[in-house]
């Protein structure tokens, strides 16, 4: 095995590690995971830990702090803004529902998208919040 074999050979083993570990702390590994996990798994680990640190997974909250379903609802509006699907908002949402965030205080984040974003964003966000509503419906 020549010296760049083996360097390919730990990046597979290190990259096969952080997607388990973001599959643990997520729940899910999305496709552009598995492509850096392939192409830059040290850049997948800092993307991973930044992402984990952002958003307060598993973080303690201090005195002051942002709560983490607020930080939540902050990305979903971001989603709500970007030409992502809207299964990436509604996952945001989920995640800030189950940490205790209202659908008013959604609604109330989406609004205000208005004047930033206009009312595609609002109207990407409505869609969502739709979509989770009708998602927890069929579970029952």
């Amino acid at each position: 095995m020549t010296d760049d074999t083996a360097d390919l050979g730990r990046d597979f083993d290190r990259g096969a590690r952080i997607l388990e570990r973001i599959a643990q702390r997520r729940g899910h590994v999305w496709p552009l995971h598995h492509l850096m996990a392939e192409l830059d798994p040290g850049f997948l680990d800092i993307f991973d830990e930044a992402y984990i640190h952002t958003l307060g997974f598993g973080a303690e909250t201090t005195p002051g702090s942002l709560q983490a379903k607020y930080r939540e609802l902050i990305c979903a509006c971001a989603c709500a803004m970007s030409p992502v699907p809207t299964e990436v908002t509604a996952h945001h949402l989920e995640r800030a529902y189950a940490l205790g965030l209202t659908e008013k205080e959604a609604m109330e984040g989406f609004h205000a998208l208005l004047i930033p974003a206009g009312g595609i964003a609002l109207s990407n966000g409505a869609r969502a919040m739709l979509a989770v509503r009708e998602a927890a419906r069929k579970q029952g």
